[in-house]
């Protein structure tokens, strides 16, 4: 079962340092650059939304939320084939 938690919270960047230390490490210098947590997870663009990724590549254990802008969110579908849903916790 995947950790569908919400993005940025303590708990969220708990579970990535876990398995992604580097992006959990870069999406809290975005946060601190902007001096504000409802920013994009990749990029630190305003407005973004809450997502869960729902395709085949999630694995137990794995962070599956982002705060993404929108072209990230397309990027992400369109170039790498994740499947985002939006999310509401």
């Amino acid at each position: 079962m995947s950790n569908y938690l919400k993005p940025h919270s303590s708990e969220w960047f708990a579970a990535l340092e876990k398995v992604n230390p580097t992006q959990a490490a870069q999406t809290t210098q975005i946060l601190s650059l902007t001096g504000r947590d409802d920013v994009c997870s990749i990029c630190g663009d305003n407005p973004a939304a809450d997502y869960k990724l729902t395709s085949e590549q999630t694995t137990s254990g794995v962070v599956t939320t982002l705060r993404l802008c929108f072209d990230c969110l397309n990027i992400r579908r369109n170039r790498y084939g994740e499947n985002f849903v939006p999310f509401t916790n």
